[in-house]
């Protein structure tokens, strides 16, 4: 069975989900009504207009930074550890 390389797949997974965060940060400047609408319908009935702060301000620079940096970080740790499951799991390597 083939093996995953753990540093490419980790990688992978913070380039991935930093895209995402980028983009999700985006929509909640761009139009922060529709996507805490869409938001919403992940969540099951969840009303995360809870969570909007008063007078919603928009999402600033410095916080959506911290968002993808931090969805990299742990998206990357998270990568190496279902990478690293993965070829423990999966034996070894057919050569």
């Amino acid at each position: 069975m083939n093996r995953l390389n753990v540093l490419q797949f980790a990688f992978a997974a913070a380039s991935t989900f930093a895209a995402l965060s980028a983009v999700c940060a985006l929509a909640v400047v761009v139009a922060p009504d529709a996507a805490v609408t869409l938001f919403n319908s992940w969540f099951h009935g969840l009303d995360l207009r809870l969570l909007v702060p008063p007078g919603g301000r928009p999402v600033t620079l410095s916080q959506a930074g911290v968002g993808v940096v931090s969805a990299a970080v742990v998206s990357f740790i998270g990568g190496a550890i279902f990478a690293g499951c993965y070829n423990l799991l999966a034996g070894p390597s057919e050569r």
